[in-house]
């Protein structure tokens, strides 16, 4: 059963559950929902969904100790209960949330008509305290030993390119390109930016400059301590 059309009409008729109890017809057209987020792999499938612009069905499947067969199953569930929207273009499918559904599940569990919300004011750094936002993990530097993925970035330091793109360039194939992309990702190495009908891969310098400086604190530290020899 799709809940697709009744998304747009229950988001102005459902007020938070601490307000007001649902209405028989409503707590129907909403109970898909839920029940799409009772399974451990369609949460988590959601979760990796949501937290992208949008996500090939290839990187999804990767993901998972499951059969490809099984994850479109659950992508199949989610879609229909109107978690999420999809597009099939060339030989894979990719995903996007709808964050209607998002919007109205978080404000019929957490939201209040009695009592306004109270929100925290920004905190606005210094200029002089931004150091720390630069990433120096030094998993980034592990991420680059991969000789793919350091061909991966290499190519998007001349900018932007598409899943395509990398694959002509690399000569890997694009499943192999994704799954580095999405590690790549999960690093915070490269961004996914959608530009039409394509998504581009864009690099974030100062991710690199972070790991950059953290190779050179640890040059500076064996410089430092290079006489230091551990006693037997």
């Amino acid at each position: 059963m799709s809940v697709l059309p009744v998304l747009d009409a229950a988001a102005g008729c459902c007020p938070p559950l601490a307000v007001q109890p649902l209405t028989p017809p409503v707590a129907g057209e909403l109970a898909p929902l839920f029940k799409a987020l009772g399974d451990p792999v369609r949460l988590r499938l959601l979760s990796l969904i949501a937290s992208s612009t949008e996500v090939c069905v290839c990187e999804l499947t990767e993901a998972f100790d499951v059969t490809g067969a099984t994850i479109s199953h659950h992508l199949r569930v989610l879609r229909e209960s109107g978690l999420v929207d999809s597009e099939r273009r060339g030989t894979w499918v990719y995903y996007w949330v709808r964050r209607e559904a998002l919007d109205l599940l978080g404000n019929l569990l957490t939201g209040s008509t009695d009592t306004p919300s109270r929100v925290a004011p920004v905190q606005v750094r210094p200029e002089t305290d931004q150091q720390p936002l630069i990433s120096a993990n030094p998993d980034v530097v592990r991420l680059l030993a991969d000789p793919l993925r350091a061909r991966i970035v290499q190519i998007l330091a001349d900018g932007p390119a598409t899943t395509s793109h990398l694959v002509v360039n690399t000569a890997a194939k694009q499943p192999n390109v994704s799954g580095h992309l999405k590690l790549l990702r999960e690093a915070g190495v490269v961004t996914a930016e959608p530009r039409g009908r394509f998504t581009y891969y864009r690099l974030v310098p100062d991710v690199l400059q972070g790991a950059a400086l953290h190779l050179a604190d640890l040059a500076a530290q064996a410089r430092t301590h290079s006489e230091n020899f551990r006693t037997c």
